[in-house]
């Protein structure tokens, strides 16, 4: 397939003509997503791409480096060098998510309203279709919270991970990728927070024993207990993380 094939010399009208380099990385992205190159295989070499595709090299290249900014390829370097398929991580799009939150007057009250209203719904799901590995791997965030209760020493990031866990193990991929980029913005601020109360050993050890009740609603598969218990943790955690309006900016947690 050449740059003809798609088109490029029957533009709509009023509609921007894309460059043969983002044609060139549409058709290549397209193959990656749909697992036609998996994670980590090579893509064809330079030479091989340039006559598949009826482009110059510069003009490859510039879609190469195109899918490199997306995180689907990686370049790589040394006797096996060339462009490799790659899984894009979400710290690409956590800055730019966080920039127009901000720019659009979001803050933190919103997150963590939002995340209450599907939070509970996640534990629900979590506990009706809980694995043994599934629980485990809770058990274990459970036993290193515990540890930390006294000295807090990464207590909130271990417990802002116990819920990025939960809804994770709710399966459905949509709320943990959205969960997963939250917790960049509201964990940090969750931890921050915390550390600022007067009775921070106090609360640490309250929301220890909220966790692990939780625990024991997934064990026992009660997914109504668990999404009734959840929202109402969520709720009462909510006012104290939310207590001071000064706090609740998203611009001072961007990198």
């Amino acid at each position: 397939m050449t740059v003809q094939d798609y088109g490029v010399n029957s533009p709509a009208r009023n509609r921007r003509i894309p460059k043969v380099a983002e044609l060139v990385a549409a058709e290549l992205r397209q193959k990656i997503l749909r697992g036609e190159v998996a994670e980590g295989e090579s893509l064809s070499p330079e030479a091989v791409l340039v006559e598949e595709y009826g482009v110059s090299r510069p003009s490859l290249r510039e879609a190469l480096r195109l899918l490199e900014q997306q995180g689907l390829i990686a370049i790589r370097r040394g006797s096996h060098k060339g462009p490799v398929a790659a899984r894009p991580d979400s710290d690409l799009v956590v800055n730019a998510f966080t920039m127009i939150l901000q720019l659009r007057k979001a803050n933190l009250a919103d997150i963590y309203r939002f995340r209450m209203i599907f939070e509970p719904v996640a534990a629900r799901m979590a506990a009706e279709s809980a694995s043994d590995s599934d629980l485990e791997s809770l058990k274990s965030l459970l036993a290193a919270e515990k540890d930390a209760v006294s000295d807090g020493e990464n207590f909130g990031e271990l417990a802002w991970r116990f819920h990025s866990e939960l809804v994770r193990m709710s399966g459905n991929i949509t709320m943990a990728l959205l969960v997963e980029t939250l917790e960049k913005i509201s964990g940090r601020h969750a931890s921050a927070a915390l550390m600022r109360w007067d009775d921070k050993e106090e609360q640490r050890g309250r929301a220890y024993r909220a966790h692990r009740r939780m625990v024991g609603f997934i064990e026992r598969h009660e997914g109504d207990k668990a999404e009734q218990f959840w929202a109402k943790h969520m709720a009462e955690v909510g006012k104290l993380i939310l207590e001071n309006p000064d706090e609740l900016s998203i611009i001072e947690f961007l990198d």
